[in-house]
């Protein structure tokens, strides 16, 4: 029987009558991005960030984001005021992100086509909210759609790459915003004889933007599928990704999430993993300095956990990854005296300063500021049984711990989603302010 925390997770996860959890009121414009959590809430919510649309049935459906600074986590929130809770199959899901619009997936218990979806755009101007017609593509997951501003910024393209009987033979959809409309293309493939057997299929855990009107279809345990969705016969490559670090090759592992990630800035796909390994005891001696042996000496001693990150970079062009930082938890420093008082578990008990040692870290999320390539942004909780966490921002390349926060929210099965819609919704909080 799931225990009461075991249920709440769950609850939170699956259940579209989960409340959102109360944001604290911006004392300053919105930060230039955000994280959103990847679920949106069922719940009536409004501010300047409403937008409205219809549904395939007519109904009005309406849009809400609630934004919050890094180390606080934003939402969406969708409302129809004609619909109860129990018309949704799931809580509705933030597909993707990129600059001013962002991709929402609802799906409905009594809708002709179930599973709708609605591109949200944030600007210029009051935000809109539209309805992509269907029939959709079929695909595994609303993770294979990707979202293309183009360069006008009016105007986008939506991709989704969809699996033949053929291995590694797709058929990439295109809708188009200037013509409301899907198109059909059959790509072909550039893939080495070494991929093509090592790899069958692509699950893509997401979609992201490579350039010019180049998608990446990342699967977080093999690699990247990619093309450019704007050429008439697209084709598809391949990137592979890095081999799972030695501390996550063991166990089972539904989800890559709390493990790795991937993202792309300056004309760079930067990845990064978080392991669990075991620190070396500095005090087992080799049995060829010892005359005698006390029991302890022939008991096996527990081993200390630890974690440690390490990130790569390539692109598109390159036929390897280069290695970017790595490290370890007790390499980190923490020597903010304002840290002490959110950290107060977390002191070494030799020398009583504030580790992270005690920590475990997980869900990686890399920034979006483009002269912070090495910071990284993880979801940390205490070895011990304590439902304590902490959203902390880490300085891989200096290893110095920037901030941290508090973290209320459970349930989580994937990363938070950085998005830029924030610095695109100034305009319409500074409306309302006014």
């Amino acid at each position: 029987m799931l225990d009461e925390d075991c249920t709440e997770a769950f609850r939170k996860i699956f259940s579209p009558s989960c409340r959102p959890p109360p944001l604290p009121s911006p004392d300053t414009a919105p930060a230039p991005w955000v994280l959103i959590e990847p679920l949106a809430y069922v719940a009536d919510q409004t501010n300047a960030t409403t937008a409205e649309a219809s549904t395939s049935t007519g109904l009005t459906l309406r849009v809400t984001v609630c934004l919050t600074d890094p180390l606080g986590v934003s939402y969406v929130c969708v409302h129809c005021p004609d619909l109860n809770d129990t018309d949704y199959a799931s809580r509705p899901s933030v597909v993707c992100s990129e600059k001013d619009f962002l991709l929402l997936s609802v799906l409905f218990l009594h809708a002709p086509q179930g599973r709708e979806y609605f591109v949200y755009k944030a600007g210029p101007g009051r935000p809109s909210l539209r309805l992509i017609p269907g029939p959709y593509p079929l695909v595994l997951t609303a993770s294979d759609f990707g979202l293309l501003p183009r360069d006008d910024g009016d105007h986008f393209v939506l991709a989704a790459l969809c699996y033949s009987l053929t291995p590694w033979v797709y058929d990439l959809h295109v809708f188009s915003s200037r013509t409301w409309a899907w198109s059909t293309k059959l790509t072909q493939t550039e893939i080495s004889s070494d991929v093509r057997t090592g790899v069958s299929i692509i699950i893509a855990s997401k979609v992201i933007q490579l350039g010019g009107g180049t998608l990446g279809w990342v699967d977080l345990w093999r690699g990247i599928a990619f093309c450019n969705v704007l050429d008439e016969i697209p084709v598809l490559r391949f990137i592979t990704l890095p081999m799972l670090m030695p501390g996550n090759k063991d166990g089972v592992k539904p989800a890559p999430w709390p493990l790795r990630n991937v993202a792309y800035s300056n004309g760079l796909i930067k990845f990064i993993e978080v392991e669990k390994h075991e620190r070396p005891d500095v005090d087992e001696t080799s049995y060829d300095d010892m005359d005698t042996l006390c029991e302890s000496d022939c008991l096996t001693k527990p081993k200390e956990i630890g974690w440690r990150a390490m990130t790569w970079y390539t692109t598109t062009s390159w036929d390897h990854w280069r290695k970017g930082c790595v490290a370890y938890d007790e390499e980190i420093s923490v020597d903010y005296p304002r840290l002490s008082k959110m950290l107060p578990h977390v002191r070494d008990n030799v020398t009583k300063e504030l580790t992270l040692k005690d920590l475990l870290a997980s869900y990686p999320v890399l920034s979006l500021t483009c002269h912070c390539d090495d910071i990284v942004y993880m979801l940390c909780k205490l070895k011990s049984c304590s439902p304590k966490s902490w959203l902390i921002t880490v300085d891989l390349k200096e290893k110095v711990l920037v901030d941290l926060a508090p973290f209320s929210l459970e349930g989580y099965f994937s990363s938070a989603h950085p998005s830029e819609l924030s610095s695109y919704l100034k305009t319409a909080l500074a409306t309302e302010g006014t």
